[in-house]
């Protein structure tokens, strides 16, 4: 594997926001933003920026932050007192955000900081370039219901992208903020709708695999098995009045490209 020093020599020329949701993940959140910190803010341009939701954490994440934010003044964190859940998290990181790239990682530990230089190596042709796991180390049935969410996406809207709701990606900035003014149908899948919508306004959209690690630090608070058949038919919904929308959003995007 290429070290992500060598990666690195992939100069970027743009600033880039890293965004990272964060909800009760005390016994690694040092570790995890320590990682981002040393392998990615530290080496991208200059007026770059580190901004994190913290939302409503109840196991001292909020303490740990901040005894964090002491060490790293840079870190630009915003405290929640309550959980809003992940969605308005993350779209409020994007909306925060300032620089013209995006960077947008889960907080959870599996994502690998350093796999970012493959993502910085693809963006200077692209709006969105997607993170897919390697190999998957998510649970038995979150693994199960992700291969048949992408399958029945890629059916209905034309693509091979394989994983799309994966949060590890960067991205424009000015390409998201216009696929997310136009987001609403998948509050519980929100990336995957982004890449949804960006593929059919006619963005540039690629993947590139990534590493991805087990969980090592507390437990997945992903899909559990009672509820696979209630998030799994809320998803087919969505995905269906999302297609219905694909073929007014691609025609526009034609005519705005002229072909």
């Amino acid at each position: 594997m290429e070290s992500w020093k060598n990666q690195k020599s992939r100069t970027l020329s743009e600033p880039v926001s890293i965004l990272l949701p964060v909800c009760n993940e005390a016994e690694g959140i040092e570790s995890i933003i320590a990682e981002f910190v040393e392998v990615v803010y530290r080496h991208v341009p200059e007026g770059s920026e580190f901004l994190i939701n913290e939302g409503g954490s109840t196991d001292g994440t909020k303490e740990i932050l901040r005894e964090l934010n002491k060490r790293w003044p840079f870190l630009n964190i915003d405290y929640k007192e309550k959980k809003e859940g992940f969605a308005k998290a993350a779209i409020q990181l994007y909306r925060r955000s300032s620089c013209p790239l995006l960077f947008f990682a889960d907080s959870d530990g599996q994502c690998v900081a350093s796999e970012f230089w493959k993502l910085a190596g693809l963006i200077q042709d692209h709006d969105f370039v997607l993170g897919v796991k390697k190999i998957h180390y998510d649970p038995f049935v979150r693994r199960v219901a992700s291969r048949n969410f992408n399958a029945i996406s890629r059916l209905l809207f034309g693509f091979q992208f394989r994983d799309i709701n994966f949060g590890f990606r960067l991205s424009r900035r000015e390409a998201l903020l216009k696929t997310l003014d136009r987001a609403h149908y998948m509050p519980t899948l929100l990336n995957a709708e982004l890449t949804i919508l960006a593929y059919c306004m006619g963005y540039r959209l690629c993947e590139i695999q990534v590493h991805h690690r087990p969980r090592i630090y507390g437990m997945s608070r992903g899909l559990v098995p009672n509820s696979v058949p209630s998030e799994s038919w809320r998803a087919f919904k969505a995905l269906i009045g999302l297609w219905r929308e694909a073929s007014r959003l691609k025609a526009a995007a034609a005519q705005r490209t002229g072909s």
